[in-house]
């Protein structure tokens, strides 16, 4: 990461991706952090952003739910790497996400595809290396998949951390149809919340942390069983609430293990993997 002061000047909707950056940079701060993401701290460090926006609108519960779903991600990726050696992943929508730097075992191949302006900024702060590289498309111009064809036959796992939730129904249709169609077997790894969960995040989340209305939530799941009305072949390897499969965070007070419990319970937020 280049050590100077960066200017960020991107899209409404891709401004979001300033969130769980904050997020994350917050946690690192901890004694005991459930992910410790050093490279967040140092990108919200040298950037000119105003995240007193972000930070104002936050509570203690919104600022861990970003860092427990990289938990999540974390550790199925490492799962997938630990058994494929040879894999590539491919993070759809990668933004500033540095989960390469946190899960690299020293063979991966990575991709991160995201829309041009974020990967400059991707590019400015977080320089791609032997093994990263940055495609500046949307994830629907499929032309990328020309871009990392001679990778077509190794262990693929393509995952999307908050990312879903801004296309239409009809969009994440398109592109599981897409991903099936062209990579049979590889696995894909993402977050999905319920209807209520994305009227409350576009409400508490979204407008009270500052961003454009433009960058509004569209897409909920109520099982990944569904999914199987777009591709019949999907099988569901695993889906499981987000605030479940935690480590016992002595610093979590009462008020917010009931309130991951409950949120648990309804299953507003959850974590999903399946395989094409």
């Amino acid at each position: 990461m280049k050590d100077c002061d960066i200017k960020i000047d991107i899209g409404a909707v891709q401004e979001t991706l300033m969130i769980p950056l904050w997020a994350r940079a917050k946690e690192a701060e901890k004694n005991n952090p459930i992910v410790r993401d050093l490279y967040a701290r140092d990108i919200v460090a040298s950037t000119d952003y105003d995240f007193s926006k972000i930070e104002s609108g936050q509570v203690e519960e919104h600022q861990l739910v970003w860092a427990i779903r990289a938990y999540h991600f974390d550790n199925t990726v490492k799962s997938f790497l630990e058994h494929n050696s040879n894999a590539v992943v491919v993070n759809i929508g990668g933004g500033l996400d540095t989960a390469f730097q946190r899960v690299d075992n020293g063979s991966v191949v990575w991709f991160n595809i995201d829309l041009p302006d974020v990967a400059a900024l991707r590019q400015e702060l977080i320089p791609d290396s032997e093994r990263e590289t940055t495609i500046a498309k949307s994830v629907f111009d499929f032309t990328w998949m020309d871009d990392i064809a001679e990778m077509k036959g190794r262990p693929i796992l393509f995952m999307a951390a908050g990312v879903f939730c801004y296309f239409t129904a009809s969009e994440v249709e398109t592109l599981f149809r897409r991903l099936s169609d062209t990579y049979p077997s590889a696995h894909v790894v993402f977050d999905s919340m319920s209807r209520f969960a994305v009227w409350g995040g576009n409400r508490a989340v979204i407008k009270k942390g500052g961003m454009d209305s433009a960058a509004i939530m569209k897409w909920h799941l109520k099982r990944a069983s569904s999914l199987r009305k777009w591709v019949d072949s999907i099988e569901v390897v695993e889906e499981y609430s987000m605030f479940s499969r935690l480590p016992v965070m002595d610093d979590w007070n009462r008020k917010l293990k009931w309130g991951f419990r409950i949120a648990s319970c309804l299953r507003l937020y959850n974590m999903v993997h399946v395989r094409l």
